[in-house]
């Protein structure tokens, strides 16, 4: 099996190759409409050769989200600009897809000074420091109907614009998140306690997403194969639930990992960091349980290890960020052979903590230069990310 291999999802609709775009926050909206700037970053990224590009977050309440430079979709939305964005960023060989999401308690303190949670819990503490945060307060049940029909409006909203699928984020401590994890939600209703209840959330997501879009429109759920937080959502209950999922007609599971508290996408061990795959054992394992297609994002780079997880058949797609910021053409200069390696950029600052985070930002800087028509630039380090956001980079990209 190839990276050019089309791909058939149990809704019927095909993929044209086993390359996706994972969701990056591109922090490219402006007052929750998508922009000009973000249009162009998403045509840059189509022509650029993937089966399929996920959005980043794109929030369905406007008084909660994950930054205020996040997409919203309510009764304040346009149709035309989002029409606008999903032809831009979609091609013959490209489907676009929505990624939709609420925060909950990870919403910052800047935004909402009380977030939502399943359960009044201790604020995040982020990179185990408090502040960033407020405490938040417990989601009534009427409040959690109102919100599982937020999510089926945005997918509606987004398959009426011509977006080809959507994904539910289900991963990385926002609100479905906080629903599985045992450490957020200590409810005593039918909302919380067993697996059972703390998987009511999300199954209730998906199913009013499934009637507002129909059985022919794909539908993903992107999951964490673990919090990696003692006491929290393990390994263990992540394979029940990608049971579940595929159980409840979902066409494509997406693993990850970790959360605002505990960020497993970046902080692995180094030997599992040479594995590139960060993910893969998790996916190995879900594959002997179910049939549904898997996206493992998380580390791949080189286009021998892509392949060969491809071949072993516990994957389905290989999902990828950073690189594309750094190679909107990446994809096809994997698939055409013309790289062997899919590269981000440049991180020259050694203490971990600040490379990480420092190298996050790299990923916007390069995103905001694709969405003005300027190249990125790869060997750009950190202290050139600085002076790029303090010379307001950023704001000039986000246009009308």
């Amino acid at each position: 099996m190839s990276l050019n291999t089309p791909l058939e999802l149990p809704c019927g609709v095909t993929l044209s190759n086993r390359i996706a775009k994972a969701a990056l926050s591109e922090q490219l909206a402006h007052r929750g409409r998508p922009t000009s700037g973000l249009r162009r970053l998403y045509g840059a990224w189509a022509a650029g050769g993937a089966g399929m590009l996920l959005t980043g977050n794109v929030m369905v309440d406007r008084r909660f989200l994950e930054s205020h430079m996040n997409v919203i979709i309510d009764d304040e939305s346009e149709p035309a600009r989002f029409a606008a964005w999903a032809a831009e960023g979609s091609s013959e060989t490209t489907a676009l897809w929505m990624q939709i999401n609420h925060p909950g308690r990870q919403t910052p303190r800047h935004i909402h000074a009380t977030p939502v949670a399943p359960s009044a819990v201790e604020p995040v503490r982020l990179f185990r420091k408090a502040g960033a945060f407020g405490r938040p307060r417990a989601l009534d049940a009427g409040e959690i109907s109102e919100i599982v029909e937020r999510f089926a409006r945005a997918a509606s909203f987004a398959k009426a614009a011509g977006f080809q699928g959507v994904q539910i984020h289900g991963a990385h401590g926002y609100l479905a998140s906080q629903f599985l994890s045992p450490l957020t939600n200590q409810r005593g209703d039918r909302w919380g306690g067993t697996l059972t209840n703390r998987y009511r959330f999300l199954e209730a997501v998906i199913g009013a997403v499934r009637d507002a879009v129909g059985s022919g429109f794909p539908v993903s759920v992107k999951l964490n194969s673990a919090d990696f937080q003692r006491g929290g959502f393990d390994e263990a209950e992540s394979l029940q639930v990608v049971q579940w999922l595929a159980r409840d007609s979902v066409d494509l599971i997406e693993i990850s990992g970790g959360s605002y508290e505990s960020a497993a996408m970046f902080d692995m061990a180094d030997s599992t960091r040479r594995r590139e795959a960060y993910f893969l054992e998790f996916a190995r394992e879900a594959r002997s349980q179910v049939d549904t297609p898997l996206m493992v994002t998380g580390g791949f780079r080189k286009r021998s290890v892509m392949e060969e997880a491809l071949a072993g058949g516990a994957l389905d797609v290989i999902g990828m960020g950073r690189p594309f910021t750094n190679n909107p053409n990446v994809a096809r200069d994997l698939i055409e052979g013309r790289v062997d390696r899919a590269d981000e950029a440049i991180e020259s600052i050694p203490i971990h903590r600040v490379r990480t985070t420092s190298s996050a930002m790299m990923s916007v800087v390069q995103m905001a230069m694709l969405s003005k028509g300027m190249n990125p630039r790869p060997k750009y380090g950190a202290p050139h990310a600085l002076a790029l956001l303090g010379w307001g980079l950023l704001k000039t990209a986000r246009g009308n």
